[in-house]
């Protein structure tokens, strides 16, 4: 079973770094009371310092894994049990931080022991493993509630008389997974192996994540509205509401009021600049 997407995803990744350092603070502070072996804390400033030392260490072990692990799952797909063992690794290398933290700078009144590394090992996975499932979970309904509206916009689309052409996605494997119609969408954003499409869904702006390569998505989307405007966006030219020209530069306001502002960047500024000069979209 192939690792689900919404946790390749860098928000995903960044939230859940996040979470688990919030987590963590609140959890220390009331379990250091009760431990023998706890020796992080705010003072005196010594104790400040390496506590705020270790954290560093372990934010930085967080970030990193997290990077290694979207790298090795674009080379090649990654199952969940993968990523178990993958996050249990990261929960061992943590706790052998702070273990190496204490017995660095003789923090703890105990003697280091085999036991008491494995308690240390247990705790450390059970301050990372709670806010790993909270956040897994409240990411996966976020998803679940991105494909819900991707079947709702199939529905109304096979119900009512189409008004613009069908455009339909394919992964990098040639399977189908989306159909919107062109007047609904709006722009496509890379983000890495992926590409988040935005649409436009009982007047609100959805998105839904394809693993499909931007350049071979460019290709299949010859003869549309939609063209490539910058290396990390595609962009539908009816929406288009506004072009702020710049020096071989420019940044383009869409109709939809959710929608940000997106860049053009040199590579694509004359061909945009040419489209959109016979046409009645005003520029600045």
């Amino acid at each position: 079973m192939e690792v689900p997407k919404f946790m390749l995803r860098r928000k995903y990744q960044l939230e859940s770094v996040f979470f688990i350092v919030l987590f963590s603070v609140i959890f220390m502070v009331v379990y250091q009371p009760f431990s023998a072996t706890a020796w992080f804390g705010l003072s005196p400033a010594p104790r400040l310092f390496v506590t705020l030392c270790f954290y560093l260490v372990a934010i930085a072990i967080l970030v990193l894994s997290k990077q290694l692990f979207a790298y090795f799952h674009a080379e090649r797909t990654l199952s969940v049990r993968t990523y178990l063992l993958w996050i249990a690794a990261e929960f061992v290398l943590i706790a052998l931080t702070y273990t190496a933290f204490t017995a660095a700078f003789e923090l703890s009144g105990s003697t280091l022991t085999l036991p008491l590394v494995g308690r240390i090992i247990l705790c450390v996975s059970l301050i990372l493993a709670i806010p790993y499932a909270l956040i897994t979970l409240y990411t996966a309904y976020r998803a679940q509630k991105e494909e819900l509206n991707l079947m709702r916009l199939e529905q109304e689309q096979q119900q009512e008389r189409p008004t613009s052409r069908l455009i339909r996605f394919s992964d990098n494997n040639g399977i189908p997974k989306m159909a919107v119609e062109e007047s609904a969408l709006y722009y496509i954003e890379s983000q890495d192996n992926y590409v988040r499409i935005y649409y436009e869904l009982d007047e609100k702006l959805v998105s839904y994540m394809l693993r499909c390569k931007t350049q071979t998505l460019e290709e299949s989307l010859l003869g549309t509205s939609l063209m490539r405007c910058h290396r990390s966006y595609i962009v539908n030219t009816q929406k288009i509401n506004c072009f702020k020209n710049g020096h071989e530069r420019g940044k383009i306001t869409l109709s939809h009021p959710a929608a940000k502002p997106i860049p053009v960047s040199k590579s694509y500024h004359k061909q945009l600049t040419e489209l959109l000069a016979s046409s009645s979209i005003e520029a600045e």
